[in-house]
């Protein structure tokens, strides 16, 4: 039976990965020092769950395991889109301009070199349905993450039910803002 990996395991594979490849060590290595099998630290660093179905939406309270989540995908995104209405979260950092773009909305002071920012008009209807800021986060290996920050908790999903409107979203603010 094919297994899935989860969110949670593929942020855990990612950082596993970069620890072990700081180290210079390869997957073999790694295996030999740590007593387990090489395909075992594979699966590791893949992500792959012991459920064949996985849960897509993980939940992280505010503090250490939220904001390691958000460093993680900071990291290692292709592509990050931040609908930031009224500024960027704090938590997001370790971006660059060209690999992240800020919708904000017109009056918002956004003080930051490392993203491309792009101003949503006035009076526009722009967020149909977006009743949170919400940050995709494009991946290469796997789907991607859609984070949305809520007072109590922070949600990180990669359900295809929030992907593929989130997708639709950034479209329409990229051409809302194209000019």
């Amino acid at each position: 039976m094919d297994h899935k990996p989860t969110l949670r395991g593929r942020l855990l594979g990612l950082e596993l990965r970069r620890v072990r490849e700081a180290a210079g060590l390869t997957v073999a290595e790694l295996a030999s020092r740590t007593r387990q099998s090489p395909q075992r630290i594979q699966r590791l660093e893949d992500g792959v769950a012991a459920s064949p179905s996985p849960d897509p939406t993980m939940w992280c309270a505010w503090g250490a395991e939220a904001t390691s989540v958000i460093n993680v995908l900071c990291r290692t995104a292709e592509r990050i889109d931040v609908y930031a209405p009224l500024g960027l979260h704090p938590s997001l950092d370790q971006l660059d301009a060209d690999r992240c773009t800020a919708y904000v909305l017109e009056g918002c002071a956004v003080d930051r070199a490392d993203v491309t920012v792009r101003v949503i008009p006035r009076g526009t209807e722009h967020c149909p349905g977006a009743e949170h800021p919400l940050t995709r986060f494009v991946l290469a290996d796997g789907p991607a993450v859609v984070f949305y920050a809520y007072v109590h908790r922070a949600m990180f999903t990669e359900d295809p039910s929030h992907l593929g409107p989130a997708h639709r979203f950034f479209q329409y603010l990229a051409e809302l803002t194209r000019g």
